[in-house]
C-alpha cells in the first residue's frame, strides 16, 4: 500500500500538473500562440512537409534525431501542429516540474502556496511574450533555466545511484536544449558548471570519493548522451550534398552575423579576384543570393578570410578587431563600454518603469527590460537574504556565489557585445538562466537561514521580501501584459499581409513564386509569422524565399526540381512551354526592382519586367505585387 507520505509527493506532483495546465489553458483563452520568426516557420516547414511535400528531418538548424522525430509524427497524423505543440510542452513542461519541485520542498501549505504564486508571475508575468510568442532558441534557454533550477533545488543526497536518478531529469533537459539549439545550449554551459561547482562545494565534505562518483558520473553521462546525438547527427548529414551545404551554411552565418560583408567599392580588386561582380554583390546585400549560383561556398569562404585578414588589433578598415585571433566587431574596451552602458541603462529603466506603471503610458514596448529589472530584483532579494541577513560561512559563501555569477554573465555579455550579437533571443535565456541561478541559491539556503541562529526579526524579514518581490514582479507583469498587446496589435496587420500572399500562392498552385527576402520579413517592424494552432495547414507550399539560411540546400534543391527547374535564375525567365510550370517573382508594393534587372543584363540576358497581378489584403489594401519576368 502506499503510505501517507508517498501519497502527499503524488499529490503535489499532480497538483503541480494541474497547476501547469490550468495556467496553459488561461494564456490560450487570453492570446494566440505565435510562432516567433520565420525561422520557426521555416523549419515547421521542413518537418511537417509543407515545404518540399514530404516530411523531413533534414531542418538544418535542429539536431537530427530530433527533427527525425518530429517529422515522423507529422508523417503519421500531419493535421497537428507536432512542432509548436512540441516546443509549448517543453517550456509548460519546465514550468510544471519547477513547480513540483517547489511544492514537493515546501514544508507547510502556505509555503507551497506563495511558491506557486512566485512561479505564475515570474513564468507568466515577466516571461509572458515567451511563452505566448514562441522562439526555438529560447526554448533551448528554458530547458537548460529548467535543468540548472532542479539541479540546484535537489536535496541532499550522500548515496550515488540516488543522487544520478535524482538528476535524470535535469539530465534530459540538457540534452534535449542541446538538440533544439545547439549554439545556445554551448552558450549556457557556463551556468551549468557553475551552478555543479556550487553543488559541489555545498556538501559538507568537498573531496570525498562519493562525491567524485556522485558529480564525475552525472557529468559524463551528460557527454556522453551529447556526443551521441551529436554523431546522429554528422551521420545523418554525411553525403556530399549536405556537406556542402553546411560548409555553406557556416560560412554565410559567419560572414551575415558576425562579420558582415566589405564595401565593393573600396574592395572591388578582391571582388574582382574571386569573380563576384557588383549585380552579384547587390544580391549579397539584399539577402536574394539564391538568384546566383555562381554565389557558393569556395567564395563565401574566401570573402569571410579576406574579413579575417583585414581584422586588426586596433581596428581594421573593415571595422573588425583582432583581439589574440579572436575576430570581432567590437574591441575588448569598446565592448566593455558597451557592457556598462548596458548595465546603467538597466538601472535607470527602474526609475522608467515605475514612471509607466504609475501613469500606464504604454506606447511603446519595453523590451527585454521587464527582464532585467527582474533580474536586478533577484540579486537583492539574494543580496539581502543571504548577505545582509546572516553572518558567518553562510555570509561568505552567499558573496561568493554572487562574484562568481556575476563575472560568468558579464564575460558572456562582453562576447555578444565584441561580436555584436545582443539580440533577445540571444539575451532572454542568458537572463532566465541568471534569474534561475538566483532563485536555486535562494531557494538552497532557506533551510540553513531557518535553521540559523538568526535574530527572529531577521528571519521574519525574509517572507516581507519574498512579498516585496512579488509586486515588484507582479507590476512588471502588468507591463508586459501591456507589451504583448501592443505586438499583438502589430502582428495582426501583419498577418493580413502575410495570408493574403499564402492565400494567393495556394489559390494558384500550377505557379511556383519565388519572395523577395526582405519584403518577405517584417511589415511595420512586425515579423511575417503564423499562428501555432489556429487555421492549421501543412499542405505544400508553391513558394520559396530568395535567400535565408534554407536557400541553396538539397531541400531547396528539391523543391525546385518538382517544377522541373534547373535553378531559380533559369526559372524566374523561363517561359511556360510544355504544361511547366510558371515562376513569378513577389516583392512588396512599389519596390525598384532594377537590381534585379542589372543583374540578368550582366548574365547577357535582356528582361522585361511586368506587374501581372497584385495580392491584396481583405481590406482591398495592396500589399504585394507579383512579377513577371519575360525575356527580350
Amino acid at each position: 500500500m502506499m503510505d501517507d507520505r508517498t501519497g502527499v509527493k503524488a499529490a503535489k506532483v499532480c497538483g503541480a500538473f494541474v497547476y501547469t495546465f490550468l495556467l496553459a489553458l488561461l494564456l490560450s483563452v487570453l492570446f494566440d500562440f505565435y510562432y516567433d520568426l520565420n525561422d520557426d516557420t521555416m523549419i515547421k516547414d521542413i518537418v511537417s512537409g509543407a515545404y518540399t511535400g514530404q516530411p523531413s528531418g533534414y531542418c538544418i538548424q535542429m539536431l537530427y534525431p530530433l527533427a527525425w522525430c518530429l517529422a515522423l509524427f507529422y508523417k503519421a497524423i500531419p493535421t497537428i501542429p507536432w512542432y509548436g505543440l512540441f516546443l509549448c510542452l517543453c517550456q509548460f513542461g519546465v514550468v510544471s516540474l519547477a513547480a513540483a519541485r517547489l511544492l514537493l520542498s515546501a514544508q507547510r501549505a502556505r509555503a507551497g502556496f506563495v511558491a506557486a504564486v512566485v512561479l505564475t508571475v515570474l513564468a507568466f508575468g515577466v516571461f509572458l511574450r515567451e511563452f505566448v510568442v514562441i522562439q526555438y532558441s529560447v526554448t533551448s534557454g528554458i530547458c537548460m533555466t529548467g535543468a540548472v533550477f532542479l539541479f540546484l533545488t535537489t536535496p541532499p543526497i550522500d548515496k550515488p545511484a540516488v543522487f544520478f536518478r535524482r538528476n535524470l531529469l535535469p539530465l534530459v533537459l540538457v540534452v534535449l536544449s542541446f538538440m533544439i539549439r545547439t549554439e545556445v545550449c554551448i552558450m549556457l554551459v557556463p551556468f551549468l558548471l557553475l551552478a555543479g561547482m556550487a553543488k559541489w562545494c555545498g556538501e559538507n565534505k568537498i573531496f570525498t570519493a562519493v562525491n567524485f562518483r556522485k558529480y564525475l558520473t552525472l557529468i559524463a553521462t551528460a557527454v556522453l548522451c551529447i556526443v551521441a546525438v551529436y554523431s546522429l547527427d554528422m551521420v545523418a548529414y554525411r553525403g556530399s550534398e549536405w556537406t556542402n551545404f553546411r560548409d555553406f551554411f557556416d560560412a554565410r552565418t559567419k560572414l551575415y552575423d558576425f562579420y558582415g560583408l566589405p564595401a565593393y567599392e573600396n574592395h572591388q580588386e578582391f571582388y574582382d579576384s574571386i569573380g563576384l561582380s557588383r549585380e552579384s554583390y547587390t544580391l549579397l546585400e539584399n539577402y536574394n543570393f539564391a538568384l546566383d549560383e555562381s554565389i557558393d561556398t569556395w567564395r563565401l569562404e574566401a570573402i569571410v578570410a579576406y574579413q579575417e585578414e583585414l581584422a586588426r588589433p586596433a581596428g581594421g578598415e573593415n571595422g573588425l578587431h583582432n583581439t589574440f585571433g579572436f575576430v570581432s566587431k567590437n574591441d575588448l574596451r569598446g565592448a566593455l563600454w558597451l557592457y556598462r552602458n548596458q548595465v546603467l541603462e538597466d538601472f535607470r529603466a527602474v526609475k522608467n518603469l515605475v514612471l509607466r506603471c504609475a501613469t500606464a503610458s504604454w506606447e511603446e514596448p519595453a523590451g527585454r527590460i521587464p527582464v532585467s529589472m527582474a533580474v536586478i530584483g533577484a540579486y537583492l532579494l539574494y543580496f539581502v537574504t543571504g548577505v545582509v541577513m546572516t553572518r558567518g560561512r553562510m555570509r561568505g559563501i552567499a558573496i561568493l556565489r554572487i562574484l562568481c555569477l556575476f563575472a560568468v554573465r558579464s564575460i558572456l555579455w562582453m562576447y555578444l557585445f565584441m561580436v555584436d550579437r545582443v539580440l533577445d533571443r540571444v539575451t532572454i535565456p542568458l537572463l532566465m538562466m541568471e534569474l534561475s541561478m538566483l532563485l536555486g541559491f535562494w531557494r538552497c539556503d532557506c533551510p540553513q537561514r531557518v535553521s540559523s541562529r538568526e535574530p527572529k526579526a531577521a528571519r521574519s524579514a525574509a517572507p516581507l521580501l519574498c512579498i516585496a518581490g512579488a509586486i515588484a514582479i507582479a507590476a512588471v507583469f502588468a507591463v508586459n501584459l501591456q507589451n504583448v498587446q501592443y505586438e499583438y496589435s502589430k502582428r495582426a496587420a501583419a498577418d493580413e499581409r502575410w495570408n493574403a500572399m499564402m492565400d494567393y500562392c495556394r489559390k494558384n498552385g500550377n505557379n511556383y513564386y519565388v519572395i523577395d527576402v526582405y519584403s518577405a520579413t517584417s511589415y511595420q517592424n512586425a515579423p511575417y509569422s503564423e499562428k501555432i494552432f489556429t487555421d492549421v495547414d501543412n499542405a505544400y507550399k508553391n513558394f520559396e524565399l530568395c535567400g535565408g539560411w534554407a536557400a541553396k540546400s538539397p531541400l531547396a534543391k528539391q523543391k525546385l526540381e518538382q517544377y522541373r527547374f534547373r535553378d531559380v535564375q533559369s526559372a524566374l525567365c523561363a517561359s511556360r512551354t510544355g504544361g511547366q510550370a510558371k515562376a513569378y517573382f513577389v516583392v512588396h508594393v512599389d519596390k525598384d526592382l532594377d537590381w534585379l534587372v542589372q543583374y540578368y543584363e550582366k548574365r547577357g540576358i535582356t528582361i522585361e519586367l511586368e506587374c501581372i497581378d497584385q495580392i491584396q489584403t481583405n481590406t482591398a489594401e495592396r500589399a504585394f505585387d507579383v512579377y513577371e519576368l519575360a525575356k527580350k
